[in-house]
């Protein structure tokens, strides 16, 4: 950052007087030099600061402490689209127009007050042009601490909402079953989790080729989908990009749950059965942290209505997702807000939340009517599909937010908030798994919070009946035959049957397991 100094080197002879006159000050100097050194010091005075802060009003105000809160840097683009631009003048011109005497906007009337400097700074994407007020001027500024400065949530809904069907938390789960029952906020994140499960075990059963993406076949897709909590909402499409079942598929692979050898999709066991071990909300932040941390997952080119075309630019999905989720995070949980007044005050407040730069000019984008949305005008199309897609998508799938019945509104959970802030949460005190139920009639009913590790094992010795409401599945004798060609004797089903019914074993089914000879 440059001191007032070096910012006042660079100007013209004609500037120098232009600030000095706006700042009200008399020098009496001969020479370019010894002007400019008298300029510095007595714009460094802190009685004469004191006078200036107090001549400017509110607007000059918050542009400085703009500056002050994005750590003394703003993209040129960014400033004058919120500040006005800064018209460009020859000496000769600005001699004759004299424009500090009417500046065109707050921007114009720090440049001639010598509070803005101008300057390149290197960054992840080459030269970039940006504003900052001079270094040693800085601190006699009276600026509150950019710490201070929160942003700005729109007005909580007083009401709770009421989501279509008596008050259920909605999922807002494309496909999801009618039969599906009472569901709160915190069951999105573990749904999620089911189903990842359920990926899990059927990769444990079957042997799954992948096509030259990568990507599962669909025959294989389609045997899944029936088994899923939240089914993909078209059949034909289960694996659509950007989709939920493809950040579940992205996640296990993300932490090497899964493995690809030789085009078959496997289990990696090195790393399965300590994930498995966890608890449940364990695995829910796994999954959680999984995507934050991905750089492989593009969310803004996965946004449905938006095509990203190949070519000399890029985005930092990561950065991304760490800005909106520390706007996020200063979030109060139950709050109901209405997702249009959030994408509004985000616009307002940080509308270059993905752009350092400030340039909407370089991204190559189109809608699907291959129009290009460059320019700022194109925020909505852009940034605000974007948002909608993170906030009824990612952050609500893996449960850190809750939406009502129609989309329309939105709130952080809980767990969302742990999640967010995991050093400031106590880590949640130990809970027993509920019991499994088993029947006379050779079923195994699972509660909704149940084991993974459990579920998995079951899969091994029984055929998968139902996933709604609860996961059922039936002990047959082809299930115990697949169990025991895997090494897992009948002696060994009972045991663990007897341990996680809590002893509950209907006495025809001991008989039975006791009996069985594969």
């Amino acid at each position: 950052m440059k001191t007032l100094d070096l910012h006042l080197r660079e100007q013209s002879p004609v500037m120098l007087r232009a600030i000095a006159q706006s700042q009200g000050l008399v020098i009496d100097a001969a020479g370019q030099r010894a002007f400019r050194q008298a300029l510095v010091e007595q714009m460094l005075d802190r009685a004469h600061i004191a006078e200036v802060w107090q001549d400017l009003e509110a607007p000059a105000h918050q542009a400085l402490q703009a500056l002050r809160h994005e750590e003394n840097r703003i993209p040129v683009t960014a400033f004058q689209r919120r500040f006005g631009e800064i018209r460009r003048f020859g000496p000769g011109y600005l001699q004759k127009e004299k424009p500090w005497k009417h500046p065109a906007n707050v921007a114009e009337q720090l440049w001639y007050l010598g509070l803005l400097a101008r300057g390149f700074v290197e960054t992840a994407d080459g030269l970039a042009e940006f504003f900052s007020i001079p270094g040693d001027l800085l601190p006699l500024l009276p600026l509150p601490n950019s710490a201070s400065e929160r942003f700005a949530f729109p007005p909580a809904i007083s009401e709770p909402l009421q989501p279509p069907g008596g008050g259920q938390d909605h999922s807002n789960d494309q496909g999801l079953d009618d039969h599906l029952p009472e569901v709160d906020s915190r069951k999105a994140g573990e749904r999620f989790l089911d189903d990842l499960a359920t990926v899990l075990i059927h990769l444990q059963q079957r042997r799954v080729w992948v096509d030259s993406r990568g990507d599962w076949r669909k025959k294989d897709l389609q045997l899944l989908a029936p088994k899923l909590k939240t089914p993909p909402p078209d059949p034909d499409h289960p694996l659509a990009p950007g989709g939920r079942l493809a950040l579940i598929f992205h996640c296990a692979r993300a932490l090497g749950l899964v493995q690809t050898v030789e085009r078959r999709q496997r289990l990696h066991g090195e790393t399965v059965r300590p994930w498995l071990e966890q608890s449940r909300q364990q695995q829910v932040a796994t999954l959680f942290a999984a995507w934050r941390d991905s750089a492989a997952w593009n969310d803004l080119c996965l946004t449905p209505g938006l095509h990203c075309e190949r070519g000399n630019w890029r985005n930092d999905p990561g950065a991304t997702r760490l800005a909106l989720l520390d706007i996020l995070g200063q979030a109060q949980t139950g709050q109901w807000l209405g997702l249009d007044a959030f994408i509004a005050a985000i616009h307002e407040q940080r509308p270059d939340f993905q752009r350092p730069d400030g340039n909407y000019d370089t991204w190559y984008i189109r809608d699907d009517d291959g129009s290009y949305l460059k320019g700022f005008e194109h925020w909505d199309d852009v940034e605000g599909r974007l948002l909608r897609y993170l906030w009824s998508g990612p952050l609500h799938w893996l449960g850190v937010i809750a939406l009502d019945g129609e989309g329309q509104h939105w709130r952080l959970t809980p767990a969302g908030l742990a999640m967010l802030h995991p050093d400031a949460s106590s880590p949640p005190a130990a809970v027993s798994p509920p019991p499994l139920v088993v029947t006379a009639d050779f079923h195994i009913t699972l509660p909704p919070n149940h084991r993974l590790y459990d579920r998995l094992r079951v899969a091994r010795f029984c055929v998968w009946e139902a996933s709604l409401p609860d996961y059922r599945y039936r002990i047959t004798q082809r299930g115990l035959r697949r169990a025991a060609a895997a090494g897992i004797s009948p002696e060994q089903v009972l045991a663990f049957l007897t341990a996680a019914s809590g002893e509950h074993i209907p006495d025809n089914v001991r008989s039975a397991l006791t009996k069985f000879t594969p």
